[in-house]
């Protein structure tokens, strides 16, 4: 299967792209290439006598072919170059930069030395056809079916830490997806390859309205589970309330975990917005376990967003003006009494160029006390092109 369908995107790409010899098919007509240059130095302390600074340089490309009416084919690339004092402490930097989960490996390290990395990796490869009431892509592509803001137990695809605030973009899976759109509702097929089911996610999910709300009922195969989830979208008078719930039933000793989150969120006069969002997850840990010291760097699932059971978030932004906005994040795990804040400042200097200040400060209660564990500040210069 999982080689019928690296054929079936060859084959779609060739086909694609062999358009181009067609008179009504122009490059600069079709071929939109767009992206941006990131410059991110960064400070890293957990005491005055404790600063380590690095820098990251990161780049994205991004090329869409609109090929006709029904086809559009897309390729992003990220590239990062990262040196510093962080990388060489750590021998394992690179690892953790060059890890590709899709099926694929198209995650390249070209340069690996003591304190200095470049890195590239396709993180979006995808054909897309789409004509009526069918959407059919085929690829490397990103598949939300996350309802919240923060944590998404609906996702079972690309759930990401929301602690990796410089990829907007979030990673992609290496599936097959089909859609089909019905009035007020539609039907949503996904299988993301792997080797074997247990290293597979099928998934088929149902969206409808009714009542003013968005629902959405799902079952799949993730991995080593079977699952079903539910969730909904809808507005409590002018605040707006989402929720999704997913159940992982292990195939091999029937043991489960249940993963739900809430949020609500409104929006006042003047630009400022609130969000709260509660997350409970079964199997999190109630007391200090230092996996916890990983969180900020780490790959989430669906089945396992935060380390703790019991998860809150409060993000807080304000708009003053269309180039001056503000934003603080603050999550808070029980039990262990984790707690993060993200505080950060945007400010557009002019078209095309943005800056952003953000920092990051982690606590927990270790076992001894309730500690600063680390904390980073980060200034970015963007150019978007």
């Amino acid at each position: 299967m999982k080689k019928l369908l690296y054929i079936l995107l060859l084959f779609f790409i060739g086909n694609i792209f062999s358009q181009e010899e067609k008179p009504t098919w122009k490059f600069k007509d079709n071929v939109v290439i767009n992206g941006y240059v990131k410059y991110l130095p960064s400070v890293s302390f957990t005491g005055i006598d404790n600063f380590y600074t690095n820098i990251l340089i990161h780049n994205r490309i991004n090329i869409k072919a609109y090929v006709n009416d029904n086809f559009t084919a897309k390729l992003s690339l990220r590239n990062r170059i990262t040196y510093g004092e962080l990388v060489k402490l750590n021998p394992n930097y690179s690892k953790t930069m060059d890890v590709d989960n899709g099926e694929l490996d198209l995650s390249f390290l070209l340069v690996d030395q003591e304190a200095f990395i470049i890195h590239s990796i396709i993180d979006r490869a995808y054909v897309d056809y789409a004509k009526g009431k069918w959407q059919i892509r085929l690829g490397r592509q990103r598949i939300n079916w996350g309802i919240n803001l923060a944590w998404n137990t609906n996702d079972l695809f690309n759930a990401y830490n929301i602690v990796d605030f410089d990829y907007e973009e979030k990673a992609g899976a290496d599936a097959v997806r089909v859609q089909y759109f019905i009035k007020n509702s539609n039907l949503d097929f996904a299988y993301k390859l792997g080797k074997d089911m247990d290293n597979s996610v099928v998934a088929l999910m149902y969206k409808f309205n009714k009542y003013k709300y968005d629902f959405q009922v799902l079952a799949a195969n993730y991995n080593t589970d079977l699952a079903i989830g539910a969730g909904w979208a809808g507005n409590l008078k002018k605040a707006g309330f989402k929720g999704e719930s997913t159940l992982f039933i292990d195939k091999n000793n029937s043991d489960k975990v249940f993963s739900t989150s809430t949020s609500v969120d409104y929006y006042f006069q003047k630009g400022l917005y609130l969000n709260g969002t509660f997350l409970y997850t079964s199997n999190g840990e109630t007391s200090f376990n230092p996996s916890v010291l990983n969180f900020i760097g780490s790959t989430l699932s669906a089945k396992k967003l935060m380390p703790t059971k019991y998860s809150y978030l409060l993000q807080a932004s304000k708009e003053f003006n269309p180039r001056f906005k503000s934003s603080i994040t603050t999550i808070y795990g029980a039990g262990m009494d984790l707690l993060f804040v993200m505080p950060s400042v945007d400010y557009s200097i002019k078209q095309n160029w943005d800056l952003n200040l953000t920092g990051q400060l982690f606590y927990a209660k270790t076992v001894e006390k309730f500690d600063n564990l680390n904390n980073s500040i980060y200034l970015r210069l963007q150019y978007s092109f």
